[in-house]
């Protein structure tokens, strides 16, 4: 039963994703977005991100020592839609400027608040 136990613990080990200081450009799609609604951000490699939920989005962001990243303020175009929509686009600028910290599970991101809130992003395009 041990050894049982035990390569079942090392197989959740493999599954669990490797967890890399490398920051992986690329497109992400938000994982548990409020309301469910659609969340997609883009990395590119010059420093620019973009974005959409309801509105895009644009602005930079700054990878610097320890994987903390920071981000310019954000530019968004000014549609209404759905209330649903709304409020997740709402909650998702609010969360951005917190984000102070990454780490990459594989080719899944996670960006890490202020207080240590987890937001999973899932990878839409391969990553680089």
């Amino acid at each position: 039963m041990k050894i049982f136990a035990t390569v079942l613990l090392m197989l959740l080990a493999a599954c669990s994703g490797e967890q890399t200081s490398t920051f992986k450009t690329g497109s992400y799609k938000l994982v548990d977005s409020l309301n469910d609604i659609p969340t997609t951000v883009n990395f590119a490699e010059d420093g620019h991100f973009s974005g959409k939920v309801v509105n895009n989005m644009m602005g930079s962001y700054k990878l610097e020592k320890g994987n903390a990243i920071s981000f310019s303020p954000i530019a968004t175009t000014m549609m209404m839609g759905p209330q649903e929509a709304m409020e997740a686009e709402q909650n998702f600028l609010q969360i951005l400027p917190r984000i102070k910290s990454y780490k990459m599970q594989g080719d899944y991101l996670v960006l890490i608040t202020d207080n240590g809130g987890e937001i999973l992003f899932e990878p839409v395009t391969p990553q680089k």
